[in-house]
This record gives C-alpha cells, structure tokens and sequence, in this order.
C-alpha cells in the first residue's frame, strides 16, 4: 500500500512539472507571439556568409531588429533573379533617426532620405549582421522586377564586396598592362643610350671642358684683381663721400622744409579761419538782402499787375489825352514857326476880328 502511495506521488509530481513547463513554454513563446514588429526586405547581390536567421540588424551600431529569413526572390517571388532576399523584422521601439508614432511611417520617411542596409561583419569572427545608415547621395544599383510584400529597404555593397571590386579592378588593370613590351622599349632605350655615348668623343668633350674651366678661372682673377685694385677702391671711397655728402644735404634742407610746412599750415589755418569768420559775419547780411530783394520783386509784381488794371480801365481816357496833347503839341509847333518867321507879329499885329456865324463874305465885324 505503501509503495502504490509512493509511485502515485512521483506521477502526480511528474505531471505537475510537465504542465509547469509547458506553460512555461507557452509564455514565453506567447510573448515572443505578441511581440510587436515591422517586417522589411531588402537585396544583396553578394554572398551573405556569416550571416543567419536571428541574425542582429543595427543602426549605427543600435540594435533595431533581427533576421527572419535569408532565401532568393525566384523562390518567394518566382521571378529569375541571382540577387539574395533577406527579409528581417524590425521592433516597435527604433526610430532611425526619424519621428512619428507608427513605424511604418518613419521607414519610409528614413528610406526617402536615403536609409540603406549593407552587410558588416563583427572582427575577424566571420560573424555577419545588417547594418542601416543612411547615403543619400548613394542611388540603389540593383533593379527589382517584382512588387515586395513588405517595405523595401534599397542596399548598398559591403566594405569587403568594395575592397573585392576594387582589388579586382586593379588586378584587371594590371593584367592589360603590356610588360613585355615595356621591357622591351627599356631594352631598347638603354641600347640606344649606349650606342650613343659610344658615339661621342668624350676626349674632346673632356679638352673643352678643361678649356671652359680654364676660362672661368682667368674670369675670376680678373674679377679679383679688379676689386684688389686701388682705383675701384678709390670709387668705392668716392661713392661713400658722395652719399655722406647726400645725406648731409638732406639734414640740412629737414628744418627749412619743415619750416615751410609749418607755414603752410598756419597759411591754411588762417585762411580757412577767414573763410568761417567771412561765412559768420555776412551769411546773415546776405540771407537778410536776399528776403528783401525777394519782398521788393514781389512789391513790383502787384505794382505792375496794378498799373496794368488802371491801364485797361481808362484806355478811353488815356487815348483821348494822347490825342489833345498831339494836337496841341502840333498847335505849338505852328505857332513856334510863325514866331521865328514872324516875330512882330506877336506884338504889333492886332487879333483877329470877331466870327460872326451866317457871314459869308466880307471882313470880319470888330
């Protein structure tokens, strides 16, 4: 009895630690289950060694995500293609350098401003991961002829697949490089070269040469002999006196030309000081003679508008007292003849008789 008791505790304690773990299990594949994610893709065109499902995704470094799959797009997509499709699941949480509140929203604001993926590796492990940053100014070579199932991020090429292009590069560029020719055109050159230097009289070159040195020599004794000598030693001395005299004459003509310039500016001091004083004492003279010049015009302007009126009123009367006065100037012109040739008359003569109207002939009635 003892012993059935005890098998049926060990089962029970076996049943017990099964569905704890397997709760257990359940948990925490139910949080993994539940935990919120953005799934993307993109595309190498490049082995991807060193890198696997669950494999980290970073931005600068940050951890945003994680592969989900690395397989082709001729398998997902049915489409013949040698490029490499690597879809990876980003959190909720990473922003890449971009605002919102929905994810979605902010990878494709990051992938307008130009976010990229390439493949880094972690040291000298082999290790690979995804690495996200952003190069604008870097257009995605890789031509996609199918429409993703999920955002799309463009990729760029890694360090390794550049450093590989470019060592290739070099390599083809070395490859066309004609060595064979280039040693033979050396060949070739430094033939020529001796034939040439055999071809030249190296004693000649060698007596003129001698000559050439010899000239230079005599030059310089010459040269040497014309320094030591006492007549350029005497110009020398000469040239001195000639700048120390020079020089004495500029002292001496310092204080007169100083003195001259201080002149000068007492000069101009006291004529700019005339100036200001003539300025002072006549601007208010002549502002003054010029508003009564101005009060004048203006007195002579209404004048004249006045005698123009009493002109036009009495143009009758004016013309008629021209008139009297020509006639009676002409009367007196008469009269002033009559007296030159005439002059008794003005005493002796008696005046004329009385005008009788009606009187046709006859002499006047005195």
């Amino acid at each position: 009895m003892s012993q059935k008791a005890n098998f049926f505790k060990l089962g029970l304690f076996i049943i017990i630690a099964f569905i704890l773990f397997t709760a257990f299990l359940i948990a925490l594949g139910a949080g993994e289950f539940m935990k919120k994610e953005l799934i993307v893709e993109t595309c190498f065109n490049e082995s991807v060694q060193g890198l696997d499902v669950g494999s980290e995704v970073k931005y600068k470094g940050v951890r945003i995500g994680n592969v989900k799959s690395i397989t082709t797009p001729a398998k997902i997509y049915h489409v013949a293609s040698n490029y490499v499709l690597v879809t990876f699941a980003l959190s909720r949480d990473c922003y890449v350098g971009q605002t919102g509140k929905d994810l979605q929203h902010r990878i494709k604001k990051a992938i307008s401003k130009g976010l990229r993926t390439q493949l880094a590796f972690k040291g000298l492990t082999g290790a690979a991961y995804l690495e996200t940053d952003y190069c604008p100014e870097l257009k995605s070579t890789l031509n996609i002829s199918w429409k993703p199932q999920h955002i799309y991020i463009p990729s760029r090429k890694s360090s390794m697949k550049r450093l590989g292009d470019a060592l290739s590069q070099i390599l083809d560029n070395i490859t066309h490089i004609n060595i064979v020719g280039i040693t033979n055109n050396l060949g070739e050159f430094i033939e020529t070269l001796n034939n040439k230097t055999k071809k030249l009289d190296m004693a000649k070159i060698s007596f003129q040469t001698e000559n050439l040195l010899s000239e230079v020599r005599k030059t310089n004794q010459k040269i040497s002999n014309i320094i030591d000598s006492e007549k350029f030693k005497k110009m020398i001395d000469d040239a001195e006196k000639s700048f120390s005299g020079l020089k004495m004459i500029v002292d001496n003509s310092k204080k007169p030309i100083d003195k001259a310039l201080n002149d000068l500016q007492k000069t101009a001091g006291n004529a700019r000081s005339l100036t200001d004083s003539f300025k002072t004492d006549f601007s208010p003279r002549l502002e003054r003679f010029s508003k009564n010049i101005d009060v004048t015009l203006k007195t002579l302007n209404k004048t004249s508008k006045i005698l123009e009126t009493i002109v036009w009123l009495n143009s009758d009367t004016i013309r008629q007292i021209l008139d009297n006065f020509e006639s009676a100037s002409e009367n007196l012109k008469q009269f002033t003849i009559e007296i030159k040739h005439y002059p008794g008359r003005l005493l002796l003569e008696k005046p004329p008789g009385k005008y009788i109207p009606g009187m046709a002939t006859g002499k006047p009635q005195l």
